[in-house]
């Protein structure tokens, strides 16, 4: 532990009163204890009674160079002048030497606790057991304990006994959002406070479901071009909506009413053309929910005003609005299904984990795109394709696949069904 030099003046001489050091009794001859400034002047130690155990060598340090038992328990003051040529200073320095078995330490550096988000106060931080310092024999008083750094905020304090340790509790509840992992430095010092020690308590603070999605905006307008559904094997994206969780978590969305033109994305949030609609405009509402369990949903839904534009036919003299020719819908899209599976269900490739349903007879499936996890069999048969691992499917803890269905007895129409495997352990 160093000292400090500070300074005084007494006449020509310059001098500096000294800082309190802990020396265990068992420090080895030779041992270096402090380093003087960098100064021009020789120096040497006065006689102060002590100069048979240290000695001051010409770069400034003090070192030991004896047995420091005989001096357990006794304060040891060393001065050191320092002697240029146009001044004389004083550098003193105030030890005191300990035996080793007295000395304050605390059986671990670092603690790990938690507390959850919210909890009132005195609630104890779980995870830490009593802080208790061994040694602080020095004068026969009890230790003390204190927080002295990381809790400016005055959001944990120690309760209990100082003789048997002392518990760390939370003052007041605490936002996750505000401070994810508070670092406290406790410190014990003994009852003549020659000697202190300290130790460090890291607290997670544990994350409640305790903030909604909020959607950026309230109200979303998207103009459709007419020409953007003309592919019937694709689903333009006509616009998305957005929204955050203060939680941090993954947000997913839904339609609160089913629609004929459009469905929505859960994981983006993307709203997709499926179909012809049977108006101009069109008005959806969207709810947006956070994928943890239990889940939270937005107060306020988001309103999307969505608008399919005709063609225009410009000639020299005006401008003519064609009137959209409504077809026959040969495509539709059923709605998401979401279905819950646990890990396990999923550790067999090529198992049968579930059976898509028909409406009819004669319908048959198939997967829209490649997917790692799954195959599609035409009879509506859903395999493991590769082992399901809950660790590599990111957040939502899900398999998205879209599966074609084909009507061959209905003039070979088809439908979309998008599902969604959401895995729990």
């Amino acid at each position: 532990m160093a000292a400090a030099m500070v300074v005084t003046l007494l006449g020509s001489i310059q001098a500096e009163p000294s800082r309190k050091t802990v020396l265990p009794h068992d420090t080895c001859p030779g041992t270096g204890i402090f380093k003087l400034p960098p100064g021009s002047g020789g120096l040497r130690m006065l006689q102060t009674g002590f100069n048979d155990f240290f000695t001051v060598l010409n770069d400034g340090q003090i070192m030991t160079t004896s047995d420091l038992s005989p001096l357990v328990n006794r304060p040891v003051n060393l001065v050191v002048l320092e002697e240029a040529s146009n001044e004389t200073e004083l550098h003193s320095l105030e030890l005191y030497v300990l035996a080793r078995q007295d000395m304050l330490t605390f059986p671990e550096e670092t603690y790990e606790g938690e507390v959850p988000e919210n909890s009132p106060g005195d609630t104890a931080v779980s995870g830490v057991p009593p802080i208790r310092a061994l040694g602080g024999g020095v004068g026969g008083l009890p230790v003390r304990y204190s927080i002295i750094s990381g809790n400016d905020d005055g959001a944990f304090r120690l309760v209990g006994n100082d003789s048997s340790g002392v518990w760390l509790v939370t003052e007041m509840p605490l936002d996750r959002e505000k401070e994810a992992t508070r670092k406290l430095v406790i410190q014990a010092a003994d009852g003549r406070g020659v000697d202190r020690a300290t130790t460090v308590v890291n607290v997670n603070v544990l994350d409640e479901n305790d903030n909604s999605p909020v959607f950026k905006q309230p109200v979303y307008r998207f103009s459709v071009p007419p020409n953007l559904h003309s592919n019937p094997l694709r689903f333009p994206v006509v616009g998305k909506v957005e929204a955050t969780d203060a939680d941090g978590d993954k947000v997913a969305f839904r339609l609160i009413t089913p629609s004929n033109a459009v469905v929505i994305v859960p994981q983006t949030g993307e709203i997709l053309l499926t179909g012809d609609p049977l108006d101009t405009e069109c008005e959806i509402r969207v709810e947006a929910h956070d994928v943890r369990s239990p889940s939270k949903s937005a107060d306020i839904s988001a309103r999307v005003w969505l608008q399919f534009t005709s063609p225009v036919l410009i000639d020299d003299n005006h401008l003519q609005v064609l009137h959209r020719e409504r077809r026959r819908v040969t495509r539709a899209v059923r709605p998401t299904k979401r279905i819950d599976f646990p890990e396990s269900d999923g550790e067999t490739e090529g198992r049968v984990v579930f059976q898509l349903e028909k409406e009819t007879d004669r319908e048959t499936f198939k997967i829209r795109d490649e997917n790692p996890w799954v195959t599609v069999e035409p009879n509506g048969s859903v395999r493991v394709k590769k082992k399901w691992d809950y660790e590599e499917l990111g957040p939502e803890k899900s398999i998205d696949f879209w599966v074609t269905i084909t009507n061959n007895g209905n003039g070979g129409k088809f439908k979309f069904q998008m599902y969604n495997i959401v895995l729990s352990l």
